[in-house]
């Protein structure tokens, strides 16, 4: 009797820990799993795209849904909410299949009758893939969040990583001293823009090596049957199941070196053959709008837009969706056999080789500028020199024959700034005293980046670029530490792509604090707006 005694209260206690770790999992539900999040009791972390995006979709609010692979990744749901007037949320699935990304699809109309826009990217490497084809290589993939049975998720409630990597360390934190609740904005999930380096040198450092195109490469009757079967099941049939829902898909535009392989292997007359017989499988239905940037070449063959074969910059996504607004490059039932007859006659007859003389710029975001001005035709501005840009100097001199022979403001002295002071040194420049330039500008319109050069003339001189809106909030800022800093000159980009209305520029050339030389001289010149 006292072994079975002993037994019944082992299993007692085990059931009550079991529960107790059940319901503190449950209450803060780290992947969204069973609720909605308490942003206003815990901080959570968007970082696991499998594990999450299943819960982001069933109880989050929202009225549009930005997906696909990492082609997607670097969307702004905030340009995608200005631009159409919704509450979007981003679900994208890094190297997920089309048939992963619809089921992802089919959960969020299940459980979202507010879902009325969809934006979704159709990766044109995978046009051949199988309709049932899974990405294996990732890991276990966690169907027991997906499904809709109750005892399975055990796996979930019971998960030791779950249990102490997430739920726990969300409740210590909130513990800590200035602890702010809140989530990881859609803007920031998932983007990885700037772990990376972009440009000819990172993708070719060798350089391109030229061979003679292969043997063509047709489309057989069977791969148009696999074809058939993977839009059919995994792109078209839920614009047919909804037909109250926009549907806003885009062939990812890869970079041209991703299609001097096909030309290299004779495969680019299968590949375009392939997207032809998709296109007319999508257009048969009305409440899908279907967008291509394969064709423009100032994005595809600027090799600086591409971190790798495939991967295109944030500049890019910002101007896809700014397409999708305007209705620009939307393949139509007039239109896609030019366009494809075009396509082919790029990449077939580009010159590859020219690749190996593309400059290579050292400030990645510069692509973006210059995008800004070949493709979405914005006039450049030289804010020294522009009469309706409002120019304040302190400490600070202009001087003529700068860098490209152009006007410069030469910066002298230090920042009276307390050395290790708590005040950042952007809002000390902004509310108390720089050594350099103060611009204004009443309506940034369209320009999206400030390009600056600059040099260290002697001593300690440091740059620092910060830019604010009219409610003297930060937009962006850039500062160079001083051990980073030589006598050459460099090139300075800061993303103004969030501003609007009135903006105010700093570019301070003083040392950060009162701790540098007062005869420390910095440069500043070619200050462009794009």
């Amino acid at each position: 009797m006292k072994t079975k005694g002993w037994v019944a209260g082992w299993f007692c206690i085990v059931v009550i820990m079991l529960t107790v770790i059940g319901k503190f999992v449950y209450h803060i539900d780290p992947y969204f799993h069973y609720h909605e999040p308490d942003t206003t009791g815990y901080y959570y972390t968007l970082n696991n795209q499998r594990s999450q995006n299943d819960g982001i979709s069933k109880h989050f609010s929202y009225n549009a849904l930005i997906t696909g692979t990492s082609m997607t990744e670097n969307f702004k749901t905030s340009e995608l909410d200005e631009i159409f007037g919704v509450n979007s949320i981003k679900v994208p699935y890094s190297g997920g299949s089309y048939k992963e990304i619809n089921d992802n699809l089919k959960i969020a109309l299940a459980h979202n009758p507010d879902l009325g826009l969809i934006v979704r990217g159709l990766d044109t490497g995978r046009f051949l893939d199988a309709a049932d084809v899974m990405r294996t290589d990732l890991g276990i993939y966690p169907a027991y969040l997906y499904d809709e049975n109750p005892f399975n998720d055990v796996k979930y409630l019971f998960n030791k990583d779950v249990i102490f990597s997430r739920a726990y360390a969300m409740a210590q934190a909130n513990d800590e001293e200035n602890f702010v609740p809140g989530i990881t904005s859609f803007d920031e999930y998932a983007r990885w823009q700037y772990r990376y380096t972009f440009g000819i040198k990172t993708l070719s450092p060798d350089g391109i090596k030229v061979n003679p195109p292969g043997k063509p490469v047709h489309l057989t009757d069977e791969l148009r049957e696999i074809i058939k079967e993977n839009i059919t099941q995994n792109v078209t049939s839920l614009a047919d199941e909804y037909p109250e829902v926009e549907f806003y898909y885009f062939f990812t535009p890869y970079s041209a070196l991703w299609y001097q392989s096909l030309v290299d292997n004779g495969r680019i007359y299968r590949q375009i053959e392939a997207e032809r017989y998709i296109i007319e499988l999508i257009l048969a239905h009305e409440n899908i709008k279907l967008f291509s940037f394969n064709g423009i070449g100032d994005i595809t063959t600027d090799i600086n837009n591409y971190k790798d074969l495939l991967h295109y910059g944030i500049w890019v996504n910002s101007y896809m969706l700014e397409c999708m607004r305007d209705n620009k490059y939307r393949l139509t039932k007039d239109n896609y056999q030019q366009y494809l007859e075009e396509e082919l006659e790029l990449y077939v007859h580009f010159d590859y080789g020219s690749l190996n003389r593309q400059a290579d710029y050292k400030n990645d975001f510069y692509a973006a500028a210059v995008m800004n001005e070949k493709i979405r035709e914005v006039e450049p501005v030289d804010l020294l020199v522009d009469k309706d840009s409002d120019v304040e100097l302190s400490n600070a001199e202009f001087v003529e024959k700068q860098y490209n022979g152009k006007k410069g403001v030469r910066c002298v002295g230090n920042l009276h700034r307390e050395s290790g002071s708590e005040i950042s040194i952007a809002d000390y420049i902004n509310t108390t005293e720089y050594i350099g330039a103060k611009i204004t500008i009443d309506s940034i319109g369209k320009h999206n980046y400030l390009v600056v050069c600059g040099k260290k003339a002697s001593d300690h001189g440091q740059p620092m670029i910060c830019a604010f809106d009219e409610n003297n909030e930060k937009i962006s800022e850039i500062f160079i530490s001083y051990p980073d800093i030589d006598d050459g000159w460099h090139q300075y980009v800061l993303d103004l792509s969030d501003a609007e209305g009135r903006v105010t520029i700093y570019l301070n050339g003083g040392y950060a604090d009162n701790t540098g030389s007062r005869s420390s001289e910095y440069i500043f010149s070619d200050v462009m707006l794009y």
